[in-house]
């Protein structure tokens, strides 16, 4: 085994000094009224000030996203310090916070970073990268969540908000144009139906040709857009004490131009096995024979009731989502038949959420039951040299598997305050996951009278598995403008399976049958540890927030691919880190948001390529040091409001993925963008002007290291995803 040494241990000490600091700082009182914009946010699944919640949180309204040019859900990691994301394509998409994150890229696994839309928990992880529009705010919860939100929350969640009916008419119409051929055109209609009955009506549709070239002839350019999503809702008032709102949301995509890589030659480490690429040039020009593309469908429905029961509420919330995809990539990166890869997931799900909550004189409670269930069918093909038995005949793979799972869990927290200014805060929650597990898979090869299986594989497993999640925090407020606090928190997430394209290498040859217990790994559990400050001064202009944490993670999920084979698992890890985030406006006209993360993590003994080599690694996608910051001024001008505003963030040297291989190693990188605007007094017209990547600095956003791999024909590679470089656009929008 190989081990680098991790300074985890020694910083953590550094940084218990430094919390201990910041504590004592805060309690300086102050006086000062808030004139910043207060943030609702429902973190402890009810309505409070941002500030007033002893999680580290970051928030951002629908006009912040706007402001940001957010028009995707991926893009929210942009301006939330310790948050990152991993996608080859929008097939499949990974939230990561503070290194929290799982990478493997098989249909049926979930992220240990939740993500929910209006309350209702999405499973797949082919359902998280969608269109945002009409939102009304959206919330990233950083440490693990599980007590109050339950499953695979052990990194955190991401939890976006739409806009809800209003009772006096309104709506708005945007369109917008931009490099690469993209356009979008998004509006929404809102309003009062009859006496008891608000509705709202909201869509977005757009189109991209892709910033990805494609020098192959004929072949055409990837990582493209082309979809549409609607949603409409109703708001009744039932009953004097009973309100009901409704929201069915529908999404296509057709088409999309994506499902391609950036080429590399793999140099596999003698010892290791793990590759090492040179410097890439024309990061943006593909050489890809197959045209890749996705197809998928998304409905879903859910339902909200409320009812005031006096000194009690109770709330149900219903959800049905139903996820269809189909996905076919030039998995090679060249331009020839040598592995081509398609995969199919249709995905079902539906849920139930019981919650009452109440508050005596001293004292907050909730308590609620939950019920998950959800089924998938999974499908993969492979195709192309990649497949051939060694003689040069044409081959392929199939591969499809199964998944149904249930999942029940009860919850509760309650807090009670001890004095003036001291909190205490305790939640648990137990989950029950309970899954099975099909998988079969067939090797076929044409010796020219048409194809014939050779090889087949079946594989049935099951999970029985409950565990608890729990929380004790202490909240100290020593003014109405100060809050500190203490947390510990266990998280958890269930076991699932890694599901092969190439079985080979797994399969047992005299029986047919992979041996039980090969594809599955077992469960995760974190423990957290917190400590924080929100306060705010400058008679309310200015908010600091900071988090210090440390992670002992038991049993971590890590993931590596060798020779095609995904694989999955159980090692320990352990992360110290801590976030800040300032927020101040220094004069009539300014806006000042800067936050800063930073992560020092270590993982032992991850599989490398080579059989029996283990390597100690960093937790993937996990910088050191990442910051991002925004400024911006308004003025008043041409009978209007004019305004300048350029954000970034910074992400230093950091690994695309676990095993640390050096090809997946991304230097640290800046990304700016800028825009201009002009908004009419009567706030009804807006255009604004903008530029993305403005250095046009060209950075990774997914790797994935094959120098392991037994290529027939060919020669270890690598395949990389860049993110979009410079590119500019114009957005105009009217309101009424």
């Amino acid at each position: 085994m190989i081990n680098t040494t991790s300074n985890v241990q020694r910083r953590a000490s550094g940084l218990a000094t430094l919390a201990s600091t910041l504590v004592m700082g805060v309690s300086i009182p102050t006086t000062h009224a808030a004139i910043l914009e207060e943030i609702t946010v429902t973190a402890q699944k009810r309505e409070q000030s941002m500030q007033d919640v002893g999680i580290s949180v970051s928030a951002f309204d629908g006009d912040q996203l706007k402001a940001l040019g957010v028009t995707n859900t991926v893009e929210i990691t942009q301006q939330v310090p310790g948050f990152n994301m991993n996608s080859f394509s929008p097939a499949i998409t990974i939230f990561n916070l503070r290194g929290i994150s799982q990478n493997n890229f098989s249909d049926n696994l979930e992220a240990p970073v939740a993500t929910y839309v209006d309350d209702a928990y999405i499973v797949s992880m082919n359902a998280i990268n969608g269109q945002l529009f009409d939102t009304e705010r959206a919330e990233v919860l950083r440490g693990p969540q599980g007590t109050l939100f339950g499953r695979n929350a052990t990194g955190g969640l991401v939890h976006f908000i739409s806009k809800k009916p209003t009772e006096d008419t309104e709506g708005y119409v945007e369109v917008s144009a931009a490099d690469y051929d993209k356009f979008s055109v998004e509006g929404a209609i809102s309003g009062q139906i009859s006496e008891d009955v608000l509705g709202r009506l909201s869509a977005r549709w757009e189109t991209s040709e892709g910033y990805l070239e494609n020098q192959y002839p004929g072949g055409r350019d990837s990582s493209g857009l082309d979809g549409y999503a609607l949603k409409g809702q109703l708001q009744f008032d039932v009953t004097d004490n009973l309100d009901a709102w409704i929201k069915i949301s529908y999404a296509e995509d057709d088409d999309v131009p994506t499902g391609t890589y950036k080429y590399a030659p793999s140099t596999p480490d003698p010892v290791t096995g793990l590759g090492n690429i040179e410097s890439q040039t024309d990061v943006h020009e593909i050489n890809s024979d197959t045209d890749g593309y996705m197809d998928r469908e998304n409905t879903s429905a859910t339902i909200k009731l409320t009812w005031d029961l006096d000194d009690l509420e109770l709330v149900s919330i219903t959800n049905y989502m139903a996820n269809d995809k189909v996905y076919l990539e030039d998995a090679d990166a060249r331009p020839a038949p040598i592995f081509i890869f398609g995969a199919k997931s249709d995905h079902e799900q539906w849920s139930q959420e019981l919650r009452l909550s109440g508050e005596g004189e001293r004292s907050r409670w909730q308590a609620g039951l939950y019920y998950l269930s959800f089924e998938q069918e999974n499908s993969a093909t492979v195709r192309g040299f990649i497949a051939s038995g060694g003689g040069g005949e044409e081959g392929g793979f199939d591969m499809q598997n199964s998944l149904d799972a249930t999942n029940w869990s009860v919850f509760g927290q309650y807090e009670y305050d001890i004095g003036e200014t001291m909190t205490l805060v305790t939640g648990y929650r137990w989950s029950q996951d309970d899954k099975d597990f099909n998988y079969g898979g067939q090797r076929i090869l044409d010796f020219g009278a048409g194809f014939e299986s050779v090889l087949e594989a079946d594989y049935e497993e099951d999970i029985d598995y409950g565990d608890w999640a729990a929380r004790v925090q202490l909240d100290w407020r020593p003014n109405e403008n100060t809050l500190a606090f203490v947390a510990w928190n266990r998280g958890i997430k269930g076991g699932n399976w890694v599901t092969p394209s190439f079985f080979v290498d797994v399969v047992d040859f005299s029986t047919g049958e992979i041996p039980a217990g090969v594809l599955r790994h077992d469960e995760e559990t974190l423990y957290s540890y917190e400590v924080g400050t929100k306060f705010s001064f400058l008679d309310g202009a200015a908010r600091l927030n900071a988090t210090l944490f440390y992670y002992d993670y038991q049993d971590y999920q890590s993931f590596s691919t060798t020779n095609f084979i995904q694989t999955v698992v159980n090692r320990d890890a352990e992360a110290v880190g801590g976030e800040l985030e300032l927020t101040l406006l220094p004069a009539e006209g300014w806006d000042v948001l800067l936050g800063l993360s930073v992560v020092d993590s270590h993982v032992e003994n991850v599989p490398a390529v080579t059989e029996g080599v283990e390597v100690d690694a960093e937790l993937p996608m996990a910088p050191k040091v990442s910051i991002n910051g925004l400024v911006r001024y308004e003025w008043a001008a041409l009978g209007g409001t004019m305004s300048a505003q350029f954000d970034f963030n910074y992400n230093g040297d950091q690994y695309l993925e676990t095993t640390n291989a050096p090809a997946s190693f991304e230097d640290a990188h800046f990304i700016g963008n800028a825009n201009v605007a002009y908004t009419a007094a009567d706030a009804q017209w807006k255009v604004m002007a903008w530029v993305k990547n403005v250095t046009n600095t060209e950075y990774r956003v997914y790797n994935l290291d094959l120098a392991g791999a037994d290529v027939v024909g060919g020669t270890p590679f690598n395949e990389s995803v860049f993110g979009p470089p410079r590119w500019y656009g114009f957005t105009a929008s009217y309101h009424f």
